[in-house]
C-alpha cells in the first residue's frame, strides 16, 4: 500500500477519534485527507474492489491492509462522522465496510455496522439479502435469501452451491450498476461455503446430526470464530482426552462451551462445568438454560452457601450439565458421597485461578479429587479454559492431555487499542495527549491532543468569589475521571481501581463528582436511564441519601466493589450489562469471568497495598491482563479501549501489552507447601505434630487447609487401615505435587502422613461423615464440640421468629472459639474497625427485623463503609462458624435419634438475606431472593391470604402461580422497578 495512502488512513484514524470525542476544535495537526475525501475514498473502494476481484482476502497476510481500508472507507457512513462527507450512499457504503470486517473474521463487528441501517434502506434485491446476509436477517424474502435459508435449516451443500454458481452466472452477464454487489455477494458466499456453522460441526463430529442444535441457534451466529474453529479442527469433539484451552477474554468462549456440552451430552456423557465466581457461574446459567432448555437438555446451577439446601441436593443424579462453584460442589459432596462419578466431562472456566488465595485450594483439590476413577470407569474428560496462562502444557499434561491436546488463540473479535497520557507543555497552556497503540496493527496508531486542557478544561468560577480558578488537575485520580468523563462521548466507560477507598473507588466517585458539579466535561445522567429503573429511589431505601453509592447513581454513575452486598453487586452488574448507566467504578470484582459491554477501561492505578510488606505493590499481570481484556465486547462494542493515566506505570503496563514475564499458575497448595517448607528450612525443624500445635495461628492455618483438603477428599469407605495409600493417592494427583522439587514433595508426603495420624481416631469412631458435613477443619469441629452443650434444649425448642436471646446464644459460642480471636484481631488490624459481640448482635438482630443498612448504621452508630466491613465479616467467617455448629450439632444428635428444629437448619437464610420467618425461607427456597421484594410480597400474602398455610411451600408456591398478574402490579406500587424485575423473571418461570 501507497505510503500516502497510510498515512491519510492514520489521519483518518485519528480524525475519528478526535471527533468521537468532541475534540476536533483542538486539534493542532492539518488532516489532507479532509482536502481530498472524494480521491480518498475512491482510493480505498479501487483497493476494496481489487481485493474482492483478486480474492486477496482469502489471505490472512493481508487482512491487516484490508482492515486499513475499512478503517478508512467507514468514516462515510459512521453516524458521528458521516455528515463531513457527501456524494457517498450511507446504506450501500456500510455493506462494503461490513463485509470487509466478515472477510477478514471480524463477524461481530460486521453484524454492528451492518445493523446501522434496515433492510429497507436497500433497493436491489441483491443489496437486500447481503445486508440480510450479514445482519443474519432470515426473514428477508427474495431468491437469495430462500436458498440460503434453505441450507441453513438443513445444512445440504447443494443449495449453497446453487447460490453461490447463480451468483456467479450474474455476476458474468452483470451491468457495470450490478457489478460491484454481485462481487461481492460472491466473496462473502464463498467463505460462507468453507466456515459456516455447519461446515465446522459437521467435521468436527460426523457422527451424528446437528439438525436440532444448529436450528436453535441461527438467529445468533452462523459462522464460528477462528478460535473456536481450531479447538474444533483439535479433535475436541471426538476425542475424549483432556483439552487445554488459550483464548482471549471475548473470543468465543461460552459458545464453543455449549457446542462442546451439546455433543457431550449427546454421547451420553453427564457434564460438570465449575465456575469459581457466582457471578460468572450466574451469568452462564442464564446462558445455558436458554439455550439448552428448548433442546430438553436439563440444567443446575449451585453456587453460595456453607450447607446446600435440600432443593441443591434433589435430582442431582437426573441432571444433564450442573454448572457449580469448586466449593460448592465440594460441601454438596461432603453430603451426597461420590456424587463427582456422575460426571464423564469436567469443563474448568477461568482456570488461572488455581492459584488464588481465596478459590485455588478448593480447585486444585477438586480437581484432584475428580481425577480418581473406579477401575471400571474410563479417566475423566477436562476441558481448562483461561485467558492467558504461561505454564499451559504443564497444567494440561496434569490433567491428562498431551501436546496435541493445547489450544492457543490470540483472536479477538473486536480490535484492542491501548491510550497512555502524556503531558505536553505550551507556552500559555498545558494540556495532554493520549497516544494510542496497537498492537495487532501498528498502522493504526495514532495520537489524541488537547483530551484535556487545563485552560478549556480545569478553568471555573469559583462562587464564592467569583474569581477564575484553576481545578486541581494534577493527581492520577483527577486525570483518571477526565479521560473516564471524556470518553463517555464514545460509549460506556470503567474506571479500575485495585483499592476501595479514598485512594480508590470511593475517592474516584468523589473526584468524579466534583468534576461533573465544577467543570464542563461530559455528564454520564445525560446518556444513563436510572430514573427508567428507579435506581436511586431503590439505593436510597438501601444506602439512605447520604452513601457514596447513591450520590453516584443520582448523578447517573455506579460504583463496585468487594465490601458492597452481593445482592447489590448483582443490580450493578446488570445496569452495567444492560446499559442502564454508561459509568462505573471498580476494583475487579466487576472483571471476575463476567462479559460486561464496556467500551472503556480506563487504568487509574494497578497497585494494591500489601499488608505483609506495608507498601502499595503492583497486581499480578496476568490479572492487569484480565481485566484489560474486558474492553470491547463482541456483539456488543466494534472496539474496545484501554487508558493508562499514570506514566509511573506505562512500562508495566506494555510489559502486560506483549505478555512478557506472566506469571505461572502453580496452584495454591504448591504455594502452602513452599512457605511450610521454608519454614522447616528456616528454623531447622523437624515437623512434628506437637511441633505443629505450638506454632503461631497463621502456620496452623496453613494446616488447617491441610487437613480440609484430606478430609474433603476422602470417600465414606475409607478405613484407618488403608487411609495411607488413599492419602498417597491423594497427593499424587495433585497439581502441587506434579510440579513440586524432590523437598517439597518430601514436605507434602510428610505433612500428610503427619495429618493422617490425626484424621485416624474419627475413621475408628466413624465419625467422617459427621466431619466431612461440618465444613469444619479438625481443629475447629474439636473446638466447637469443646465449647458447646448438645444437651441445650434451644437445638430443638428455637423456632422462627428466633429472639435476640437466641443470637446471643449462637454468637456467644462463636466467640469462645480459638479461631474466631484470630480472624477478628486481622479484620480490626486491616479495617480499624472494632466490632465485639455486642455490636454484632444488634446488627443481626436489626438485619433480621427488615432494617436497611443505612438504618442499621445510624442504629449503632458506625458508619456505613464501616458497617459493610462488618457484615461482610459476618457473611465470611461469623456465618460460616454458626453453620459449622449447627451441623455438628444436628449430626451429633442423630445419632441419638434426636433432631433439631428445623427452623434453626434455615438460619443460613436468616443471616445471608435478613430475614426471620418461615414465609420468608419459603420463598427464598423457590428462588426469589431479591430482599426488598421479598418483604413486600411476604405482607401482601400475609394481608390477602390469612386462611391458607403460608408455613407450608407448596401453598405459597399455589398461590403465586395463580395470582401472577396481581403480584407483579403490586410490585410496580411497592417496590422500585430495578427491585421488582428480579422477582418477575423467577414468577414467570413458576
Amino acid at each position: 500500500m501507497e505510503n500516502i495512502l497510510i498515512d491519510w488512513i492514520k489521519d483518518s484514524n485519528s480524525w475519528k477519534n478526535a471527533k468521537n470525542l468532541n475534540l476536533l476544535d483542538r486539534q493542532e495537526k492539518e488532516y489532507p485527507f479532509l482536502l481530498r475525501t472524494d480521491d480518498f475514498y475512491i482510493t480505498l473502494f479501487n483497493k476494496l474492489f481489487r481485493a474482492l476481484t483478486a480474492q486477496t482476502f482469502t489471505s490472512g497476510d493481508n487482512h491487516d491492509e484490508l482492515l486499513l481500508v475499512a478503517k478508512g472507507i467507514e468514516l462515510y457512513s459512521l453516524d458521528k462522522t458521516r455528515g463531513d462527507f457527501y456524494g457517498v450512499n450511507y446504506a450501500e457504503n456500510i455493506l462494503y465496510v461490513s463485509s470487509i470486517y466478515y472477510l477478514t473474521d471480524y463477524y461481530t463487528t460486521s453484524v454492528l455496522l451492518s445493523n446501522l441501517f434496515y433492510t429497507e434502506d436497500y433497493d436491489s434485491d441483491i443489496d437486500r439479502f447481503i445486508h440480510g446476509f450479514l445482519t443474519l436477517n432470515r426473514s428477508l424474502e427474495n431468491p437469495y435469501m430462500n436458498l440460503l435459508n434453505l441450507f441453513l435449516e438443513s445444512g445440504y451443500q447443494p443449495y449453497l452451491e446453487d447460490l453461490l454458481k447463480g451468483l456467479k452466472q450474474e455476476l458474468e452477464e452483470a451491468n457495470p450498476y450490478n457489478y460491484a454487489p454481485l462481487l461481492l455477494a460472491k466473496s462473502l458466499v464463498g467463505k460462507f461455503c468453507s466456515n459456516n456453522i455447519w461446515v465446522s460441526l459437521t467435521r468436527a463430529n460426523p457422527h451424528f446430526n446437528w439438525v436440532n442444535f444448529i436450528n436453535h441457534r441461527l438467529d445468533k451466529n452462523w459462522v464460528l470464530f477462528p478460535s473456536q474453529r481450531k479447538a474444533l479442527e483439535k479433535g475436541i469433539l471426538i476425542q475424549d482426552n483432556t483439552f487445554s484451552l488459550q483464548m482471549p477474554t471475548s473470543s468465543g468462549k461460552t459458545s464453543l462451551c455449549e457446542i462442546i456440552v451439546y455433543n457431550e451430552i449427546i454421547n451420553k456423557r453427564k457434564v460438570l462445568l465449575l465456575a469459581p465466581f457466582r457471578a460468572l457461574a450466574s451469568e452462564l446459567n442464564h446462558s445455558f438454560r436458554k439455550n439448552f432448555s428448548p433442546l430438553g437438555i436439563s440444567v443446575k446451577t449451585l453456587y453460595g452457601g456453607q450447607t446446600p439446601t435440600r432443593d441443591e441436593k434433589a435430582e442431582l443424579d437426573k441432571v444433564d450439565l450442573l454448572i457449580c462453584t469448586p466449593e460448592k460442589f465440594m460441601a454438596i459432596e461432603n453430603h451426597i458421597p461420590n456424587l463427582h462419578e456422575l460426571f464423564s466431562t469436567v469443563i474448568c472456566d477461568e482456570g488461572h485461578l488455581l492459584d488464588d488465595a481465596q478459590r485455588g485450594l478448593s480447585y486444585e483439590l477438586l480437581l484432584a479429587k475428580l481425577k480418581k476413577n473406579k477401575e471400571e470407569q474410563p479417566p475423566k474428560k477436562y476441558i481448562y479454559i483461561s485467558a492467558i496462562i504461561p505454564n499451559l502444557e504443564n497444567i494440561n499434561q496434569w490433567l491428562g492431555g498431551n501436546e496435541n491436546t493445547i489450544v492457543k488463540s490470540s483472536y479477538r473479535p473486536t480490535h484492542l487499542t491501548y491510550g497512555f497520557l502524556y503531558e505536553k507543555e505550551t507556552d500559555n497552556n498545558k494540556t495532554f495527549t493520549l497516544e494510542m497503540f496497537s498492537k495487532k496493527n501498528n498502522l493504526l496508531d495514532s495520537s489524541i491532543e488537547s483530551i484535556l486542557s487545563v485552560n478549556k478544561d480545569y478553568k471555573f468560577r469559583n462562587p464564592l468569589t467569583n474569581r477564575i480558578n484553576t481545578y486541581n488537575y494534577n493527581t492520577y485520580k483527577a486525570k483518571a475521571a477526565s479521560i473516564a468523563l471524556r470518553s463517555l462521548n464514545n460509549g460506556s466507560v470503567a474506571i479500575y481501581s485495585p483499592q476501595k477507598g479514598d485512594d480508590g473507588v470511593k475517592g474516584l466517585a468523589e473526584e468524579v463528582i466534583k468534576q461533573i458539579t465544577s467543570l464542563s466535561f461530559p455528564n454520564p445522567k445525560t446518556t444513563s436511564y436510572q430514573d427508567e429503573y428507579d435506581l436511586l429511589a431503590y439505593f436510597e431505601r438501601v444506602f439512605g441519601q447520604e452513601y457514596i453509592l447513591t450520590k453516584s447513581i443520582d448523578y447517573g454513575f455506579a460504583i463496585h466493589h468487594g465490601d458492597l452486598p452481593q445482592s447489590t453487586r448483582e443490580i450493578i452488574e446488570m445496569c452495567v450489562r444492560e446499559k442502564i448507566i454508561p459509568l462505573v467504578i471498580c476494583t475487579s470484582t466487576l472483571a471476575e469471568g463476567v462479559n460486561l459491554p464496556i467500551k472503556t477501561i480506563v487504568l487509574h492505578t494497578i497497585k494494591r497495598f500489601d499488608f505483609n510488606l506495608e507498601r502499595k505493590i503492583p497486581i499480578k499481570k496476568r490479572d492487569i491482563k484480565n481485566i484489560v481484556g474486558r474492553a470491547g465486547r463482541a456483539g456488543q462494542e466494534t472496539e474496545g479501549i484501554v487508558i493508562s493515566v499514570n506514566q509511573n506505570e506505562y512500562q508495566y503496563i506494555k510489559e502486560v501489552i506483549d505478555e512478557e514475564q506472566i506469571e505461572p499458575v502453580n496452584g495454591y497448595l504448591f504455594q502452602i507447601i513452599n512457605n511450610i517448607t521454608q519454614i522447616i528450612r528456616d528454623k531447622r525443624l523437624l515437623l512434628t505434630n506437637e511441633l505443629i500445635e505450638a506454632e503461631h495461628e497463621e502456620f496452623k492455618r496453613l494446616i488447617d487447609s491441610i487437613d480440609k483438603s484430606i478430609i474433603d477428599s476422602l470417600y465414606e469407605e475409607v478405613t484407618d487401615e488403608n487411609l495411607s495409600e488413599i492419602l498417597t493417592d491423594i497427593i499424587s494427583r495433585t497439581f502441587s505435587y506434579y510440579q513440586s522439587n524432590k523437598e517439597d514433595k518430601e514436605t507434602l508426603k510428610n505433612i500428610y502422613s503427619l495429618r493422617a495420624k490425626i484424621i485416624t481416631p474419627y475413621l475408628k469412631r466413624r465419625q467422617l461423615k459427621t466431619l466431612k458435613e461440618s465444613g469444619a477443619s479438625i481443629r475447629v469441629f474439636e473446638d466447637i464440640l469443646e465449647k458447646i452443650d448438645l444437651e441445650d434444649e434451644i437445638w430443638k425448642e428455637a423456632t422462627f421468629p428466633f429472639s435476640e436471646d437466641i443470637v446471643d446464644y449462637f454468637l456467644d459460642s462463636v466467640f469462645r472459639l480459638k479461631h474466631i480471636q484470630y480472624d477478628l484481631d486481622n479484620f480490626r488490624q486491616k479495617t480499624n474497625i472494632y466490632p465485639n459481640k455486642d455490636i454484632i448482635i444488634s446488627i443481626l438482630k436489626n438485619w433480621m427485623d427488615g432494617k436497611w443498612y443505612f438504618e442499621i448504621s445510624e442504629t449503632i452508630n458506625i458508619n456505613l463503609d464501616g458497617l459493610l466491613k462488618i457484615m461482610l465479616f459476618i457473611d465470611s467467617v461469623i456465618y460460616p462458624a454458626i453453620s459449622n455448629i449447627i451441623t455438628i450439632v444436628k449430626n451429633k444428635l442423630a445419632e441419638e435419634g434426636i433432631k433439631i428444629s428445623e427452623d434453626l437448619e434455615d438460619l443460613d437464610k436468616v443471616i445471608q438475606y435478613g430475614v426471620n420467618g418461615r414465609i420468608y425461607c419459603n420463598l427464598i427456597d423457590l428462588g426469589f431472593t431479591d430482599r426488598m421484594s421479598l418483604y413486600s410480597i411476604s405482607s401482601w400474602l400475609e394481608k390477602n391470604f390469612k386462611s391458607i398455610n403460608l408455613a407450608d411451600m407448596n401453598s405459597i408456591e399455589m398461590v403465586l402461580k395463580r395470582n401472577k398478574s396481581e403480584i407483579e402490579e403490586y410490585l410496580k406500587q411497592s417496590v422500585p422497578k430495578i427491585s421488582s424485575i428480579k422477582f418477575n423473571a423467577n414468577l414467570k418461570n413458576l
